[in-house]
């Protein structure tokens, strides 16, 4: 593909990725359910948890993985390094630690591999072939992003944690979350991959970051707040001074 030709596709799969994630976040605010984890409908073809987690989030390292190889700037590296970083531990780490019971009905793997891989394009080709910034290393938003990204996946990491640490091998109770961010929200785990993601968009200050951040915070935003309500009907014992998703506010 010509690079003038690319780069107008990258942007239209931007720009389409924002709508989708407003229009998402608008049916799941009005009261649609997401359809996995323990809101998944019954299927007849499922596949287990820590198998499916790898398959759908595999494209998302390796294409971008293949971009980073033939990489145009140090800045593209940088940025690809941070989205490789995350997509690893969700590919080859994060399912080797899963203790859910709830296997993934078959079209929720499909759809978000199908995503992994749009979005592992758009990500890994931009950042490898097209951003040459101009003031990259002497813009503060570049260290200040970065900041932001590991702080999220600390975050994120460590409210993974406290959740699969909830049940002993072979439970499928729920339990209350405890530690870390989760003393704030309940959503914890949620909040930090939003901080991760704003903070890439902030260190690259680019559409296709942008528009992953804003698909992110769309999807996942509003299932906390499901989350929230979940726990609240469930637990009466709910620490009631918990929020949703941002600490001492939603």
């Amino acid at each position: 593909m010509l690079p003038d030709a690319e780069t107008s596709f990258i942007s239209w799969l931007s720009w389409m990725m924002i709508l989708g994630g407003v229009l998402t976040m608008v049916a799941l605010m009005l009261g649609m359910r997401a359809v996995y984890g323990r809101y998944a409908a019954k299927s007849a073809l499922v596949i287990p948890a820590r198998l499916a987690w790898a398959v759908q989030e595999f494209p998302s390292f390796a294409i971008p993985a293949y971009y980073a190889c033939e990489c145009q700037s140090i800045a593209g590296a940088i940025i690809l390094a941070l989205f490789i970083i995350h997509y690893f531990n969700r590919t080859f780490i994060y399912p080797l630690h899963l203790n859910s019971a709830n296997a993934t009905p078959w079209y929720i793997c499909l759809s978000a591999a199908a995503f992994c891989s749009v979005n592992g394009y758009m990500q890994g080709s931009f950042f490898g072939k097209y951003y040459h910034p101009t003031s990259f290393f002497g813009h503060p938003l570049t260290y200040v992003g970065i900041a932001m990204f590991a702080a999220g996946m600390y975050i994120n990491m460590q409210s993974d944690h406290i959740l699969r640490n909830l049940r002993k091998p072979g439970e499928t109770c729920y339990r209350i979350p405890r530690g870390g961010m989760f003393e704030y929200v309940s959503g914890a785990n949620y909040l930090g991959e939003i901080i991760e993601w704003t903070g890439y968009a902030v260190a690259s200050r680019t559409l296709p970051a942008v528009a992953f951040a804003i698909f992110t915070a769309s999807n996942i935003g509003p299932r906390a707040v499901q989350h929230h309500q979940w726990y609240l009907n469930k637990f009466p014992d709910y620490p009631k001074e918990r929020k949703a998703l941002i600490p001492f506010l939603l």
